[in-house]
C-alpha cells in the first residue's frame, strides 16, 4: 500500500471523525455533502479517500472498532481494578463513537472483520473476567450482554437532543448499569 502524506492521512481521518459524528446526530447516513460541509473540505477529497458510500462506511465501522479496542485493551492493562477498567472500557468505547458500528451495520453489504472480532473477543472475555474476579459483580454477566447493553447505551434517543446532551446520559445511564451489576 502506497503511504500518504501526513496532510492526506491527516484529512482522511478527519473525515472518519466528522462521518462518526454525523451518523451519531442523525441516527443514520449522513449525505455526502453534510460531510463535507461539517469538515471543512471539497467532495473532491472525499470522493479522493472513499470513492464510494460502502468504502466510507466501512472505514468508519473500522476506525471506530480499531479505537475502541485498542482503548480497552490499554484499560485492562493500566488498570489493575477490572469493575473499574470495565466502566472505563465502557465509556471510552462511547467516546469513541462505537453507536455507529450498529446504526450503520444494516447498511453495509459486507459486514465482517475477522481480525478485528479475535481482538475484540479475546479482549471481552479478559474484561469481564477481571470484573467478576475483582469485585463485587455478578457472575451471570456475559460478554455478550456487555456488547449489547453497549449498543443500547450508545444509540441516539430520536427526540431531538444534541450530541453533547445524549453522551452525557448514555454515560450517566452506564453508570447506574455498572453499579448495579455491582450490587
Amino acid at each position: 500500500m502506497n503511504e500518504m502524506r501526513a496532510d492526506a492521512l491527516r484529512n482522511r481521518q478527519h473525515l472518519l471523525d466528522v462521518t462518526t459524528e454525523l451518523i451519531l446526530e442523525v441516527g443514520g447516513e449522513p449525505s455526502r455533502d453534510a460531510i463535507t460541509r461539517r469538515a471543512g473540505v471539497g467532495i473532491g477529497t472525499l470522493y479522493r479517500h472513499f470513492p464510494d458510500q460502502q468504502s466510507l462506511l466501512h472505514a468508519v465501522v473500522r476506525c471506530v472498532l480499531e479505537r475502541s479496542i485498542s482503548s480497552g485493551e490499554n484499560i485492562v492493562e493500566s488498570t489493575p481494578d477490572g469493575v473499574d477498567a470495565l466502566r472505563q472500557y465502557m465509556h471510552s468505547a462511547l467516546d469513541n463513537g462505537i453507536g455507529v458500528v450498529n446504526i450503520i451495520h444494516p447498511l453495509l453489504e459486507k459486514h465482517d472483520w475477522p481480525d478485528l472480532r479475535s481482538r475484540a473477543e479475546t479482549f471481552m472475555k479478559t474484561i469481564v473476567a477481571g470484573a467478576q474476579q475483582d469485585g463485587p459483580f455478578r457472575s451471570d454477566v456475559s460478554e455478550r450482554d456487555i456488547v449489547l447493553a453497549m449498543i443500547r447505551f450508545s444509540r441516539p434517543l430520536a427526540i431531538g437532543l444534541s450530541l453533547n446532551e445524549e453522551r452525557e446520559i448514555a454515560h450517566r445511564h452506564l453508570d447506574i448499569f455498572i453499579d448495579g451489576l455491582c450490587s
